[in-house]
């Protein structure tokens, strides 16, 4: 192993800002997530690979001989940046033992050290029954059409692959995953906000919200005649604001007024978090939701209480009759990502994790009952289950704990990998069950001990299953 050489080519492939852009006619995920492939392609031919970038949407690098081959499918997309970094989030950092920047956990650093896995393999002249091929994508984060346009356009389906992109041991089974559009008409709303705002995709808990207000509308106007003039900060101390945002367990630095671009806004802080655990997180947009809600006596919305008290919640998929806690797949979560002001609408972006059984239209009819609002379902991804003694299972496991020593069981998740997109494929790895890295959040980071461990784990895995 090449430690140097992996560290220089995380560095590399992080400075690569590949977030999903405009699409062009040949980059269909905007032209960084296309320059992402092609220093893939480039690096695996620079190692003496086979490699091809499929149409911008996907690549694979590949190595070895056999009819059959066994996949790695791992994504070079990342989330947005976001707000808060210490350094700088597309410069990767090493401090304290660890690297830091977008992508160095979530999935940039699995890409490299299973890359020079595939290197290792090629120089040291194993012979295997299988090939072995890294299939790398660009549109994990907003549901993996770049592998299903694999699929679509005659790529080789391997005969079974893992994830290197959650959690150590091995994911045996992961949640469904729905986003639907709540839809709520609202002409006083729409009189008193012209905008509102969430995170920029849907898969994240937002840490920044803001809501522009309307200019002669009644809570602008209130809120002037509060501050005995301009708007201030001075006001979320006051009654109504001051008692939403105290039970609601918020700070007042929280909150600030924004003066420009034609009007005032207010915006609030939280804390950035992967849809699958928004727990873990603070949502700014139950924030500002939150204040709307405290002025309803002079915005006179119809919908703002039910909204706040049904959805800016911990409890809130138990308040609306839809929660579920299956053994086998774990409970129902959900996640308010997005907001908008769509004309005279109120539109709310909900990222949902279904257990086993559980349909979207059971949400969506649960939802349109108790809020009174249109509900939409935008996609749904099904539910992954491998039995613990299946093979792939098995053999990854054996792997797993020969190297470790871990003994822990198969485990579920609420995230959703590439796994679903492939049959007989399965997450293993990147993380222990115990390490948290800042996934989707300020300061992404990853112990530089770990990534070397992994490409031992995952030279071992491939030989494993290509010898199966």
């Amino acid at each position: 192993m090449n430690e140097k050489a992996i560290l220089d080519d995380l560095g590399e492939i992080v400075a690569i800002p590949s977030v999903y852009g405009e699409p062009t006619a040949d980059a269909p995920y905007g032209i960084e997530c296309k320059r992402a492939l092609e220093w893939f392609v480039d690096k695996a031919h620079s190692f003496g690979l086979e490699a091809k970038n499929i149409d911008n949407y996907c690549a694979y690098a590949e190595v070895g001989s056999g009819k059959e081959c066994i996949g790695i499918l791992a994504h070079l997309d990342v989330v947005p940046a976001g707000n808060g970094w210490a350094t700088p989030p597309f410069k990767m950092v090493e401090e304290g033992g660890k690297v830091y920047g977008r992508g160095v956990g979530d999935d940039k650093g699995s890409v490299v050290v299973c890359l020079h896995a595939l290197k290792e393999l090629k120089d040291s002249g194993v012979k295997l029954k299988r090939r072995v091929r890294l299939i790398v994508g660009a549109d994990e984060e907003r549901g993996s059409s770049c592998i299903r346009h694999y699929v679509e356009v005659g790529g080789e389906i391997p005969v079974m692959s893992f994830v290197p992109d959650s959690e150590f041991p091995i994911i045996n089974s992961e949640k469904g995953i729905s986003h639907m559009r709540l839809v709520f008409e609202d002409k006083a709303l729409a009189s008193n906000i012209s905008a509102i705002s969430g995170a920029e995709c849907r898969n994240a808990l937002p840490d920044r919200s803001v809501i522009d207000l309307v200019k002669g509308g009644a809570l602008i106007s209130a809120l002037e005649k509060a501050c005995g003039g301009s708007v201030t900060a001075d006001v979320f101390k006051m009654s109504p604001a001051a008692d939403v945002i105290i039970s609601m367990g918020a700070g007042f630095s929280d909150f600030e007024i924004e003066n420009g671009r034609g009007g005032t806004a207010i915006a609030a802080r939280g804390t950035a978090e992967h849809a699958s655990t928004p727990e873990k997180g603070d949502s700014a947009l139950w924030k500002t939701l939150g204040l709307l809600a405290a002025y309803n006596g002079v915005i006179g919305s119809k919908h703002l209480k039910n909204v706040y008290d049904y959805l800016c919640t911990p409890l809130a998929a138990a308040k609306l009759g839809i929660y579920v806690d299956d053994p086998k797949s774990g409970d129902l979560t959900m996640c308010m990502s997005q907001a908008a002001m769509n004309g005279d609408k109120l539109e709310l972006i909900i990222d949902f994790r279904l257990p086993l059984g559980v349909t979207p239209d059971f949400v969506k009819k649960n939802i349109e009952s108790k809020l009174g609002c249109a509900v939409e379902v935008l996609d749904y991804h099904e539910n992954l289950y491998i039995d613990e003694d299946a093979p792939l299972i098995r053999a990854l496991l054996d792997v797993y704990r020969r190297i470790t020593g871990d003994n822990t069981p198969p485990l579920q998740t609420g995230g959703g990998t590439y796994a679903r997109e492939l049959p007989n494929a399965v997450a293993f790895g990147c993380t222990p069950v115990d390490l948290d890295i800042n996934m989707h959040r300020a300061d992404e980071n990853f112990p530089i001990a770990q990534l070397f461990k992994n490409y031992e784990i995952y030279l071992a895995a491939a030989k494993e299953l290509a010898d199966l």
